[in-house]
């Protein structure tokens, strides 16, 4: 069986790094929930819940012509998507999951090791601030949030 594709395996080591945040010294919140799979705002699991997605677009570069694979450099978008849940201030708690999920995923970068996102990509940064519900989900006690991960790796096809 061949291996998952490496864009793949970036998306589920997101996944992973987002699943080991425990709330504590390093971080405020402990996630709920964390899924590939995108749900509705009042059917989410527990909160806070992230979804995590590949993103629209991107570019590919050929970077070397070599039998029998090519290899490329591709930069993509994921999309971390997330919903949470506070009766008075959702505000406070959407920019506190958006520091954790910054946090944990440029440490997983920075740390090279073996299947980290460091060993995977090339370059990952988060190079624009999130879009959220501008408050309108508040009234219900909830925040939305799309945060996007640029990510570039080199593959070879």
């Amino acid at each position: 069986m061949p291996n998952s594709p490496k864009r793949l395996q970036v998306i589920e080591r997101i996944v992973s790094v987002l699943q080991s945040i425990t709330a504590g010294t390093d971080y405020f919140y402990t996630p709920g929930s964390v899924s590939k799979r995108f749900v509705h705002w009042s059917e989410a699991p527990a909160y806070p819940c992230y979804m995590v997605f590949s993103g629209s677009g991107g570019v590919i570069e050929a970077t070397a012509q070599a039998v029998p694979y090519v290899e490329h450099t591709e930069t993509f978008e994921v999309s971390i998507k997330g919903y949470v849940k506070d009766d008075t201030d959702t505000v406070s708690m959407m920019e506190k999951c958006l520091a954790d999920i910054k946090k944990a995923i440029y440490a997983d970068f920075r740390s090279r090791a073996s299947g980290s996102l460091g060993n995977l990509a090339a370059n990952l940064e988060f190079d624009e601030p999130p879009t959220t519900d501008d408050g309108y989900l508040s009234l219900e006690g909830f925040g939305f949030f799309d945060l996007r991960v640029k990510v570039s790796i080199i593959d070879y096809l």
